[in-house]
């Protein structure tokens, strides 16, 4: 596991993207020998665990209640329920963005000895190993089961670039922005060079992230503090404003994911920059008008600048976290075992977009090469190279990406210059955290 960069954890990171904390759940929950009550993700693999939910419980006897939030909301329920030693929940699911940070502060279990214990659904060694190792540390601790995990890739529309003379995709950033240009001139604007996500906070922060490693910057200087505002990083802050003001979709300064998604696969936009899970979407020819049209390839670097460790595409991995403050482990780990299984991700795969399954058998299965082999070689090669510390980590990442979002949004509309914007942000980054 990489030394994490940031560890300090603070109960201010509830505020998420500016949401004010949940109200505290009733503790009359925690301790019912045999029931327990897990915090999931509002997404389909959550859908698909809960649709096969009821053989889990006639099997086991263990009685399992799941509720669900959004992905925004998710963090400040989780650290409320945490801070406060809340037995409520059992376990919750949320990414190793905050999951590094909650067993620092001793807030979830190492599952290392109730793995050894209970194989009855399967072992760590089954986890795709890019997948497990941001679970793990150095000691032999792990401490998250992954559900679904994803990397970010530039996806790109071969036909347009057949048709305006572009050979393959871009290799480096300045080659990007020329391809985004001549899509946007040579077609009279009406398809955008590019789209990508612009709305303040984690929404723009992950893929511009790959940009700020792009041009050799990172979030954190040698000494731990905030490098938000180096060289590299207004670079990155500028060549990414400039990108989508000039090239950009129509209202990109306002998409998250989903409508960043909707004007790739509906044909606005030649380019994107975003997650691997957003390949299902553009293959499927009943929603997407590119279907079949679509390549894949790694985030250019600019001229320069070598990849390293400090790779500019994501690792990011969502997992399920047993609760230090559970009466309940053993069936909590049954539970989570069970929901991370051969069979419960198959029928993921079959039944679903589950891109992100995190068995290797099931990634490198002869059903996900039917279904996602148009992008599994690109998903796959991502993934290795996929870097854990793309986003800051620990539960205090929250106030450094508030902060630099709000200053690419600044940026973005032109009401600040990127030096300025985050000139601020990295003061605002340092008083915050101390």
């Amino acid at each position: 596991m990489q030394t994490r960069k940031f560890l300090v954890i603070g109960t201010s990171a509830a505020l998420v993207t500016g949401l004010a904390a949940c109200g505290t759940s009733d503790d009359s929950a925690g301790g019912d020998s045999g029931k327990i009550t897990v915090l999931m993700e509002d997404i389909s693999y959550t859908d698909n665990i809960k649709t096969m939910l009821p053989e889990f419980e006639e099997s086991t006897g263990i009685d399992v209640t799941i509720e669900t939030v959004p992905y925004s909301d998710q963090a400040a329920k989780i650290l409320q329920e945490f801070s406060q030693e809340s037995d409520y929940y059992d376990a919750v699911f949320t990414d190793n963005v905050y999951g590094s940070g909650y067993f620092e502060s001793g807030y979830i279990q190492d599952l290392a000895p109730l793995a050894e214990s209970d194989t009855e659904f399967g072992d760590l060694d089954a986890f795709y190993d890019p997948y497990i190792a941001p679970m793990s540390t150095d000691n032999g601790a792990v401490y998250g089961l992954p559900v679904y995990g994803e990397s970010t890739f530039l996806m790109y529309r071969t036909d347009l670039f057949e048709e305006h003379g572009i050979a393959g995709p871009p290799q480096t950033t300045d080659e990007l922005m020329e391809a985004a240009r001549t899509i946007s001139e040579g077609s009279g604007g009406e398809v955008a060079g590019i789209t990508m996500r612009g709305a303040p906070g984690i929404q723009s922060v992950y893929p511009w992230a790959g940009l700020l490693r792009s041009f050799g910057g990172d979030f954190f200087d040698a000494d731990g503090k905030s490098a938000i505002n180096s060289p590299e990083a207004v670079e990155a802050a500028e060549y990414w404003s400039t990108l989508l003001r000039e090239y950009g979709a129509s209202g990109a300064a306002n998409f998250d994911w989903e409508q960043n998604r909707i004007a790739f696969t509906q044909g606005r936009a030649a380019m994107t920059i975003d997650a691997t899970a957003n390949g299902p979407f553009n293959e499927d020819p009943e929603s997407s008008t590119v279907a079949g049209k679509v390549g894949y390839a790694a985030i250019p670097y600019a001229d320069g600048v070598e990849s390293g460790e400090n790779t500019n595409n994501s690792l990011n991995v969502h997992a399920l976290y047993l609760s230090s403050f559970s009466e309940n482990p053993e069936e909590t780990y049954k539970f989570m075992s069970w929901a991370t299984s051969l069979d419960v991700q198959e029928n993921a795969v079959a039944t679903t977009e589950a891109v992100g399954v995190t068995l290797e058998s099931v990634l490198t299965g002869s059903e996900y090469q039917e279904k996602y082999g148009a992008f599994q070689e690109a998903v796959l090669s991502q993934l290795e190279t996929g870097n854990v510390d793309y986003l800051p980590s620990g539960q205090n990442a929250n106030v450094i990406i508030v902060e630099t979002g709000q200053a690419l949004s600044n940026i973005l509309s032109g009401q600040t210059s990127a030096s300025d914007a985050l000139n601020m942000a990295a003061e605002n980054i340092n008083r915050q955290l101390g």
